[in-house]
C-alpha cells in the first residue's frame, strides 16, 4: 500500500515520465507524432501552462482593448454628421478623421507597451522553457520548471520583448501617419499603401526573428549578439516554413475576428490552450530545423524526444540486436561463457517493507534458480570456439613462455640500468 501511494504521488508531481512504469519505447518517432502525443497525453499540463502565460499577457491584452475603446469613444465624440450641441456644426469634410483617431489612440495608449511587454517577457521565459522540456519529453513539474525557466532565460527574453515593443510602437505610429497622409493627399494614396505594406513586412520579419531568438535562448547558451545573428539567418533561410508554422500556431486567435460562433470557439480555445499551443508548435518546428542545421554540425544531441522504432524489416537494427545477445560475440579473452539477460521468467524477488520467512524463502529460491540456470548455460557452452583462445593463452606451456619473457625483460632492463650508471 505504501509503495502504491509513493508511485501515485510521483505521477502527480513529476508525471509518468519519471515513474517506474514508463517505457521509453512508447515515444513517438517523428515531430508530428511528438506534438500530438504531448497534446493528448499532457492536455492538463498544456492548459495549466497556457493559463499561467495568459496571466502574464493580460497587460498587453488590456492595452489592445483600451486602444479599441479609445478609437470607438473618440469616434463617437467627433461631429461626423448633424450639428452636435449648440453652435458646433459638422465639418464640410470628414476625410482623414478615422486615421487621426487611430493615430492619437496609438500614440498615447501604446506608450505603456514596453512595461506590458516586460511583464509578458517574464512569463514567456518560463513558458518557452516548459514547452522545450515537453518537446524533449522530459519530466515536467509545471510550477518548478516555469520558475526555473524564468531564472535561466528572463534576461535575454525580457530584452527581446522590450526591443520588440519599440518596433511595434514605431510601426503602429508610422502606419497611422501614412493613413493621415493618404487621406489628406489622395493623389499619392498609392504611395502610402506601399509604405504600409513595407511597414507590415518589416514588422513580420522582426516578429519571426524575435520568435527564433526566444527558441534559441531556451535551447542554447549564447551571447545576445550571436543570438540576433543566428536568428536572422534562420529567419531568412526558412521564411516560407516560418510563416506556415506561425500561422498554424495562431489558429485559435485567428478565429476571434470572424465573430459569431467562431469567435466564441476562438476565445475559449485561446484562453485554454492558445499560448501553449503556439509555443509547442513553434518549439517543435524550431527543434526540427536546429537539428538539421546546427546540432549535427556542432556535434550537439539531435532528435531529442524522438526515438526510432526497430522494425523486423530493418535488417541492420535486427542484426545489431542479435549480435549484442549472441554468446558467440563474447570477448576472446573471456574465461567462461556469460548468459545474456533474455529470460523474463528469471528474476530476483523483491522484499516488501514488511516481510516474513516466506518472503525470504522466495528470495533465496529465485537466486538459486538464476545461479543454476547460469551454471547450466556455462556447461553447455564451455567448449564453444570463442573460448579456445583463452584456454590456449592459459595453458601450462603458454604460462611458462610468458614467465620466461618477463624474466628476460627484467634482465635486459637491469643491464641497461647498469650501463647508464657506468656512464655517469
Amino acid at each position: 500500500m505504501a509503495n502504491r501511494k509513493v508511485r501515485f504521488m510521483e505521477k502527480i508531481l513529476m508525471g509518468k515520465e519519471k515513474s517506474e512504469g514508463y517505457a521509453r519505447s512508447t515515444l513517438p518517432s517523428n515531430r508530428w507524432e511528438l506534438f500530438w502525443d504531448i497534446v493528448k497525453g499532457r492536455f492538463g499540463k498544456v492548459v495549466l501552462l497556457n493559463i499561467i502565460v495568459f496571466a502574464f499577457a493580460l497587460p498587453i491584452i488590456a492595452l489592445i482593448v483600451m486602444r479599441n475603446f479609445s478609437v470607438v469613444g473618440m469616434g463617437a465624440s467627433y461631429p461626423f454628421s448633424s450639428p452636435l450641441g449648440i453652435g458646433y456644426l459638422a465639418p464640410s469634410s470628414v476625410e482623414g478623421f478615422s486615421s487621426q483617431i487611430a493615430f492619437r489612440s496609438n500614440l498615447f495608449v501604446f506608450l505603456f507597451l514596453p512595461l506590458a511587454f516586460i511583464i509578458f517577457g517574464v512569463g514567456l521565459s518560463g513558458g518557452a522553457y516548459v514547452a522545450r522540456n515537453m518537446i524533449w519529453t522530459e519530466g515536467i513539474f509545471i510550477a518548478n520548471d516555469f520558475w526555473l525557466g524564468i531564472k535561466r532565460n528572463f534576461k535575454h527574453i525580457v530584452l527581446i520583448c522590450l526591443i520588440y515593443s519599440f518596433f511595434f510602437y514605431i510601426s503602429a505610429i508610422g502606419s497611422s501617419l501614412l493613413g493621415i497622409v493618404g487621406n489628406s493627399y489622395p493623389n499619392i494614396a498609392w504611395l502610402t499603401v506601399v509604405g504600409k505594406v513595407f511597414i507590415y513586412a518589416v514588422m513580420a520579419f522582426i516578429t519571426l526573428v524575435a520568435l527564433h531568438m526566444v527558441a534559441m535562448t531556451v535551447t542554447y547558451e549564447v551571447g545576445f549578439g550571436s543570438l540576433i545573428k543566428n536568428a536572422v539567418v534562420m529567419t531568412v533561410s526558412f521564411i516560407p516554413l516560418n510563416i506556415i508554422f506561425v500561422a498554424a500556431g495562431i489558429i485559435p486567435f485567428l478565429l476571434i475576428p470572424f465573430g459569431g460562433i467562431l469567435m466564441v470557439i476562438g476565445t475559449i480555445a485561446s484562453v485554454l490552450i492558445g499560448f501553449s499551443f503556439f509555443l509547442l508548435i513553434w518549439t517543435d518546428y524550431c527543434q526540427w530545423i536546429y537539428d538539421s542545421h546546427i546540432n549535427k554540425k556542432r556535434g550537439y544531441a539531435t532528435n531529442r524526444g524522438i526515438y526510432g522504432k526497430v522494425k523486423e524489416t530493418d535488417a541492420e537494427a535486427v542484426k545489431l540486436y542479435k549480435k549484442q545477445i549472441d554468446p558467440t560475440t563474447a570477448s576472446v579473452y573471456a574465461s567462461r561463457p556469460i548468459k545474456p539477460i533474455t529470460d523474463d521468467d528469471l528474476r530476483i524477488e523483491e522484499l516488501p517493507e514488511a516481510f516474513g520467512r516466506a518472503d525470504l524463502e522466495r528470495l533465496s529460491e529465485s537466486k538459486r534458480k538464476i545461479y543454476e540456470d547460469h551454471e547450466k548455460y556455462v556447461e553447455e557452452h564451455k567448449d564453444d570456439p570463442q573460448f579456445e583462445k583463452f584456454k590456449a593463452a592459459n595453458s601450462e606451456k603458454a604460462v611458462a613462455e610468458r614467465e620466461k619473457r618477463i624474466a628476460d625483460a627484467k634482465k635486459e632492463l637491469s643491464k641497461r640500468e647498469k650501463k647508464k650508471g657506468g656512464k655517469k
